[in-house]
């Protein structure tokens, strides 16, 4: 891993702020499928945001392998040209410790499934329950406002690449975040997936910036929005 100084404040709630870089560092993010649909658990666009937020200077190089585990393990190779630290969402956990391996000195942050032998884990501290028959978790959630189905379970993606943000960057700024719990021997950040209803619609997928009600409720579901007073 290249030598990097970087200058941070971390503050009490682990996030961090005025991050300087004397020379430019590299987060390689890894990601599993960028395209899927059906309770993605990485938000790239907010990982990035949140890097470029909390450090001047650092810089992230996305890999999607669209779920193929040797592309991935080809990117991984291309990746450690000029990565200081691996956020790898695995395409198959069970070769994802074998890419561990292979990342030799440069730390690995598991994100949505761990893997044995990485450095940190962030993602769900226990699976969440298949949304099926579905192409993705926006028509998921339609069928929930037409009552084809009753809830469907949500991963909070955006607040889980936030957090891999946060350490990603803590740790090149040997400023780690605060509080880690252990989880399968590897130091963690857990979070829930959460089984959302039509009440919890807006609290829920609209806050966090997953879905639009308009993408909720145009076409068949306008009707029935306008009736449950979510438009």
């Amino acid at each position: 891993m290249r030598s990097v100084l970087l200058v941070c404040c971390l503050v009490v709630t682990s996030a961090l702020s005025g991050c300087a870089v004397v020379d430019s560092t590299v987060v390689a993010v890894l990601a599993a499928d960028e395209q899927a649909q059906v309770q993605q658990p990485l938000d790239v666009e907010g990982l990035e945001e949140r890097v470029e937020e909390i450090c001047d200077g650092c810089t992230v190089e996305v890999y999607d392998a669209g779920s193929e585990a040797d592309t991935q393990g080809m990117q991984l190779d291309q990746a450690l040209v000029n990565a200081d630290i691996v956020i790898l969402d695995p395409v198959d956990p069970e070769l994802a410790e074998l890419l561990v391996q292979r990342a030799g000195d440069v730390p690995v942050i598991a994100y949505g499934t761990p893997v044995p032998g990485a450095d940190w884990f962030v993602g769900l501290g226990e699976p969440a329950t298949p949304t099926d028959d579905v192409d993705s978790d926006l028509e998921a959630a339609r069928e929930v406002i037409l009552r084809d189905r009753d809830s469907f379970s949500y991963v909070p993606a955006t607040a889980m690449s936030s957090k891999a943000a946060d350490v990603a960057v803590g740790e090149l700024a040997d400023e780690p975040v605060a509080d880690p719990v252990d989880h399968e021997g590897v130091p963690s950040w857990l979070f829930e997936s959460i089984e959302v209803t039509v009440t919890d619609l807006t609290s829920v997928v609209v806050a966090s910036g997953a879905m639009t009600l308009a993408e909720l409720c145009t076409g068949s579901t306008a009707k029935r929005c306008a009736k449950l007073g979510l438009v």
